[in-house]
């Protein structure tokens, strides 16, 4: 999931282990009758949504555009960088909080009902808002590409 939001392995590896620290620091104020999996998402989606602002921010501040995210390794592929590139670009052209209902929903594969709770959105929304994000992607992808999500 870091990775997803974040674009960059060294970011999202200390996003999971922020996570994990914060998680740590504050499991007195976790309720037993919620889900600890949810808990650690909501925590990491903070998390990400964190690190991403302070990237953009400095990428501001420094006057550049946004650095190209590199390759995930020396072994990959041509055509899974070109399919992951892909699906980064269309990423781009959703709406925060579309990005983020479609990736906790079909990348996580967490509950509508589990996500309203993450980002404070009604169930209709958080359905509304994961159903326009796959309109954008097939819009803006190949259409032999699979969208998670599609049957």
């Amino acid at each position: 999931m870091a990775y997803l939001f974040l674009h960059d392995n060294s970011a999202a590896e200390d996003a999971v282990q922020e996570t994990f620290t914060r998680g740590l620091s504050k499991l007195n104020t976790f309720r037993s009758e919620a889900r600890p999996d949810v808990w650690l998402y909501s925590i990491a989606l903070n998390v990400c949504r964190q690190a991403y602002r302070k990237s953009r921010v400095q990428d501001k501040l420094a006057g550049r555009m946004p650095a190209r995210r590199a390759a995930r390794g020396p072994l990959t592929s041509l055509l899974r960088r070109e399919t992951a590139s892909r699906l980064t670009i269309a990423l781009g052209f959703l709406t925060d909080l579309q990005r983020e209902v479609f990736i906790l929903h079909y990348a996580e594969e967490l509950p509508y009902e589990a996500i309203v709770g993450m980002i404070d959105v009604s169930l209709v929304a958080a359905r509304a808002l994961a159903h326009r994000a796959k309109q954008t992607l097939r819009a803006k992808l190949p259409a032999n590409f699979a969208i998670p999500g599609d049957r």
